[in-house]
């Protein structure tokens, strides 16, 4: 059996010995044989389940117990009961068109920790967190894991149906490094500090070019150590690290964030090899929009969307409240641009979402981590399809696939919700000409995080606020990483409106790719918070640290942000049109200054409110598919809104010339010119199928 990922106009889907695979799937912790069969009749032909090497709960932090029970007991022994019990209740003869893809954890076990303390990870103090994602020790033992795995499903009557592996790890299975409290710092293991120092070896050569580097004298490779707590928390000047100063501090984040993405790599490459290459491969990772803080070790998914060994990426979802976006976690469009396939985690809570006591207590037999309110879902049916609705348009739109997290089992056994799902590899399927463009490129440079100096709370709760003000401009928008942008295929005439993410430093080839692709042919760059703060000549502005308060809050049109304080700096030239002015000093917050050929924004705060980004859209000849502050999902033949309140709500059309109907409903919609009225409730959402006339 071969199987693969392949482009098809503008998805990547999976091919399974030519027969194509729609990536929109069933995964759950609790697998059932009821909800299982309820998927199966309609329509839904990918399953996911998961299977433990390790015998320890998914996190530290909670208190959580084993899900289930481990199949690694001991070197050479292996106990795949559980295993074979998932398989037979997703495809009990081996012989229906069900495809499988196992979510493999690669934790280890307690005993294999216990015989190999010297191999797990130490935080500051030298308390084991479990794996050291670098411990060759631990890889090795792990794959042999693997193989043993896939050797017993490969001769299994389920052979035919297992068509790859989820390779996961670390907390909650997402590759970020273990810890039992937010303040813990890791990882300072002895393994670990032989793989920093080939590391600084790799980049560096000499310890002469080291010291140069590091602006302090380095005598022997043999004296380097970890950086300090203190250095890892704190920037030495203001809130933004500086080489000059910091250099080791940034080394050591680079290798902190590539050490977890070289580390899949490698599982995906031997299961790769293994198989013959006959078996997809991928793994969560680039929460790059929604983790900054440095800590978790996910910023590397660079190294990722370029290995020939990972076929399909992963993250969870984020803004999953009524009113808000279901935005994505990661440069999305990064995956599909190297020609991989992106599937989220639909990680959605209905009004049929149970606790994890209620379904599986033995996990959690103590605490009741897992009943606060994060896990509570909407108080109707009605609100719960519209959830689905949201994860249905925002993955259809973009195009990319799905899994439906049915989390602890039953959450969405109900006709209304089924009705949903069930539409949803049909929708991929029509998803054929690209009619509605997205104009708006948002470009995230994943290793400008390290720069930042600023409380990993404020910093995640600063990217939340700008998320969510993208998603309610009124115009789609795509996600890229930076170092995309030196690629020659880097589609940069789809795009009007270049937003810039964490992009504190970019490296040469990322900002001769700026000058020469995007400072041109009208376009419009935002610089955001500290984008190129280190070379003004990118940014076209100069910088300066503010001495007094520098977390004053701006105004735009009335509207004062950020909701929550924010470091910023001044402009030391303030020259231009200004849009923005802090409220106090009444200094400016955000200027455009209009070159021949080009504009350029800077924006002080990371977060602009979505009437100032509107504005700047506007202004920048985006298309705007709604004025009103709805959340807009569109591209290819779909165009969806979600209601932020009840009454008329407005779609306008790029171009006059379409008919359109309900996707979900088939029903006719009535297209006014280039209007689409809807008379919706608060926080419904619609799916519009456009064609051309």
């Amino acid at each position: 059996m071969k199987c693969c990922t392949k482009k098809v106009g503008m998805q990547t889907l999976i091919d399974v010995d030519g027969k194509t695979v729609y990536p929109s799937a069933y995964m759950t912790y609790c697998v059932e044989k009821e909800n299982i069969d309820t998927f199966k009749k309609n329509g839904i032909k990918l399953f996911m389940f998961p299977v433990y090497a390790g015998d320890e709960g998914i996190n530290m932090e909670s208190g959580l117990r084993p899900l289930c029970d481990n199949f690694f007991k001991g070197y050479g022994v292996y106990d795949f009961t559980v295993v074979d019990s998932m398989l037979e209740m997703i495809a009990a003869d081996g012989n229906e068109e069900i495809y499988i893809i196992p979510r493999v954890c690669v934790e280890p076990p307690k005993w294999w920790q216990e015989l190999h303390p010297e191999e797990v990870a130490r935080d500051f103090r030298g308390e084991p967190q479990r794996e050291c994602f670098t411990s060759v020790k631990w890889r090795e033992d792990m794959m042999e894991a693997v193989k043993a795995l896939i050797d017993h499903i490969e001769a299994s009557k389920w052979k035919n149906q297992v068509i790859g592996y989820h390779i996961a790890a670390g907390g909650t299975e997402e590759w970020a490094y273990h810890s039992r409290y937010c303040e813990q710092y890791y990882d300072y293991s002895e393994p670990n500090l032989k793989a920093y120092k080939n590391f600084l070896k790799a980049k560096y050569n000499t310890v002469e070019s080291l010291s140069l580097a590091w602006h302090q004298k380095i005598v022997s490779w043999d004296v380097i150590t970890f950086p300090k707590p203190i250095e890892r928390r704190y920037a030495q000047e203001g809130f933004v690290r500086n080489p000059e100063t910091e250099q080791h501090v940034l080394d050591y984040f680079d290798f902190h964030n590539e050490s977890v993405a070289e580390t899949i790599i490698y599982f995906c490459r031997q299961i790769k090899e293994y198989t013959g290459g006959d078996r997809l491969t991928g793994a969560f990772y680039g929460y790059v929009f929604s983790m900054p803080h440095n800590k978790k070790g996910l910023h590397a998914m660079r190294m990722l969307v370029s290995s020939p060994y990972i076929d399909f990426i992963s993250t969870t979802n984020d803004g999953k409240g009524e009113g808000e976006a279901w935005c994505f976690s990661s440069a999305v469009h990064s995956v599909l641009l190297h020609d991989k396939m992106w599937i989220c985690e639909g990680d959605i809570r209905t009004c049929m979402t149970t606790s994890l006591q209620e379904k599986l207590p033995h996990a959690t037999p103590d605490n009741d981590y897992y009943d606060s309110a994060v896990w509570v879902g909407p108080a109707t049916m009605e609100l719960s399809c519209s959830a689905l609705t949201k994860a249905l348009a925002r993955t259809l739109t973009a195009p990319c696939g799905i899994w439906w997290f049915d989390m602890f089992g039953g959450w969405f056994n109900d006709p209304a919700m089924i009705e949903v799902i069930k539409h949803m590899e049909g929708l991929l399927m029509q998803q054929k000409h690209n009619y509605l463009k997205t104009e708006i490129a948002v470009i995230i440079d994943e290793k400008g995080h390290k720069f930042s100096g600023i409380k990993d709370r404020e910093m995640a709760a600063g990217m939340h606020e700008l998320k969510s003000n993208l998603s309610h401009l009124g115009a789609p928008f795509h996600n890229y990483l930076m170092s995309d942008l030196v690629r020659d295929d880097f589609p940069v005439e789809s795009y009007k409106l270049y937003i810039f993410v964490a992009a504190t430093n970019p490296l040469d080839a990322e900002k001769e790719a700026i000058c020469q692709k995007l400072k041109q042919n009208g376009r419009t760059l935002l610089w955001l918070h500290t984008g190129s703060c280190y070379d003004s000549k990118l940014s076209e502005f100069d910088l300066e640290q503010r001495m007094d308060d520098y977390t004053e809050k701006a105004e735009f049109e009335g509207r004062i942000y950020p909701v929550k304080d924010f470091p910023v700096w001044n402009f030391k030239d303030e020259k231009g049109y200004v849009l923005s002015r802090f409220t106090e000093s009444k200094k400016p917050a955000v200027i455009w200054k209009k070159r021949e050929d080009y504009n350029i924004v800077y924006s002080l705060h990371l977060a602009p409110p979505a009437e100032l980004l509107r504005h700047i859209a506007l202004l920048s000849g985006v298309h705007l598919f709604n004025l009103s502050g709805d959340c807009v999902f569109a591209g290819g033949e779909f165009v969806a809104l979600h209601s932020v309140e009840a009454g008329y709500r407005r779609i306008n059309l790029p171009e006059s010339g379409f008919k359109a109907t309900n996707a979900l409903t088939g029903e006719a919609v009535i297209v006014n010119d280039m209007f689409i009225d809807l008379k919706l409730n608060q926080y419904d959402t619609v799916v519009i199928h456009i064609e051309k006339i």
